[in-house]
């Protein structure tokens, strides 16, 4: 059986077919990877500290290496809300983000405007829903008067509208999703410009 090779052993194995890494590519390798580890153990754990954590390597080589991995994960969370969990991962984010970037003003003016679009967006998909749910609605109530008592057909029909209804209902979620997604790249684009 092959022996199993550990994410640097790896990293290393690609930087030597690339010829030599300096040694900050090196460090980024090595430390990026930490970085999305305590980012990833301060979204799951709501008493983690990630102000300690990083203070912890402040002074090293792997400092920036590190609040880079943070940071790429904590703007990965920041999301569209589809469920509690996904607005509970999108706020915790923006908090570490906060504890991370040194700008605060521009950070907590970038956010402001995550969280319009965020409501904006909650907004929008209770509002497209409705109206897809009255269409899907009389769709259904137009189908059942036309079938009259047709019995098994009609049972089978209902159920391929409804088929098709959840297949349009999930393409119009999707492009609305996507039109939000994109905006909210934007910000976060922004965000990780930020020091």
């Amino acid at each position: 059986m092959g022996e199993m090779k550990s994410a640097w052993q790896i990293a290393m194995e690609k930087a030597d077919k690339l010829g030599k890494a300096s040694p900050d590519e090196l460090n980024k390798i090595k430390y990026e990877p930490e970085g999305n580890r305590i980012a990833s153990l301060y979204l799951q754990d709501d008493k983690y500290d990630l102000a300690g954590e990083l203070a912890k390597n402040a002074v090293n080589d792997a400092a920036a290496h590190i609040k880079k991995g943070i940071e790429e994960i904590l703007l990965r969370n920041i999301a569209l809300p589809h469920n509690e969990e996904d607005m509970r991962r999108t706020t915790r984010s923006m908090t570490g983000l906060k504890i991370l970037k040194e700008n605060k003003k521009q950070l907590e003016s970038l956010f402001g405007l995550v969280n319009t679009l965020l409501n904006q967006y909650q907004v929008a998909l209770q509002q497209t829903y409705a109206e897809f749910k009255k269409k899907a609605e009389s769709a259904i109530q137009q189908t059942a008067r036309s079938m009259g008592g047709a019995g098994g057909n009609q049972a089978a029909l209902e159920q391929k509208l409804q088929f098709q209804l959840q297949e349009e209902w999930r393409q119009i979620s999707s492009e609305l999703d996507a039109q939000y997604d994109r905006a909210l790249d934007e910000h976060k684009q922004k965000i990780r410009e930020l020091n």
